[in-house]
């Protein structure tokens, strides 16, 4: 996996074109400034776990926030030390795994927070456990997914890997376990893990977290009209949640 990701990290940061002027919650949902989840974030240490480029760091120190970003990417941590470096914002950056981060000391960050980085990780319960660890008492995790039903309605191509969609659910949604897929035009696999709604509360549950928030955006109006649009062959895609975002806070 970390192989794929050092070959990725170019042709991913081309690909999306993140912002460094807002918080993210993925290319499926709305921005902080629309959702207004967080709050004020000024001299509140955050901790951003598969941080990538780098873009949401930036933007959090922008608010005024003390900020550590983690990668296990060698490549992608490269790319969000020349962006922060370029854009004159201080960003403490470190390669670690999100499922074992020692060098990080327990209760030091008030705000824990990811986007679609979790169902990259086959051991999401030791993931959630090391939040609960960082998190100060009081502090809050906040990660965003692929809604769990989107998958229902991705198949793969008969080419190959390459995920395509269609407009009736082709996998069930109580199917658990990886998916290979590869990202389109390219020959890098990539490998995630599909849990459900009810699977992700108890683990953040388990993780000794209370659960504040579950939220469901409705993607941007401009997204939707150009990728599926309402008089597309794809238009009953719409209709579906694309991103989730759990909201949780330590005891």
């Amino acid at each position: 996996m970390l192989a794929a990701w050092e070959r990725l990290s170019p042709v991913y940061q081309a690909h999306h074109e993140f912002s460094t002027d807002d918080i993210s919650y993925g290319p499926w949902a709305p921005l902080e400034r629309d959702l207004q989840l967080l709050g004020d974030v000024t001299g509140r240490r955050v901790l951003e776990l598969g941080c990538g480029g780098g873009q949401c760091c930036i933007a959090f120190a922008r608010r005024g926030a003390i900020v550590t970003g983690v990668d296990f990417s060698t490549a992608q941590l490269a790319y969000a030390r020349e962006l922060a470096a370029d854009e004159n914002v201080s960003v403490r950056f470190m390669q670690a795994r999100v499922e074992e981060m020692s060098a990080l000391a327990p209760d030091s960050y008030d705000l824990v927070f990811s986007v679609n980085t979790f169902t990259y990780i086959a051991a999401a319960a030791a993931c959630l456990a090391e939040c609960c660890r960082l998190l100060a008492p009081r502090g809050r995790l906040v990660f965003a997914l692929d809604h769990p039903l989107r998958q229902c309605f991705l198949d793969p191509g008969l080419s190959g890997l390459d995920d395509e969609w269609s407009i009736v659910p082709v996998r069930s949604y109580f199917d658990e376990g990886w998916h290979g897929w590869r990202w389109p035009g390219s020959n890098i696999v990539l490998q995630s893990y599909h849990r459900t709604i009810g699977q992700w509360v108890d683990l953040v549950v388990g993780a000794g977290l209370q659960l504040l928030r579950i939220v469901e955006p409705l993607p941007p109006a401009d997204l939707l009209d150009d990728i599926l649009p309402e008089d597309g062959a794809q238009a009953p895609l719409r209709l579906i949640p694309h991103t989730v975002i759990f909201m949780a806070q330590k005891g």
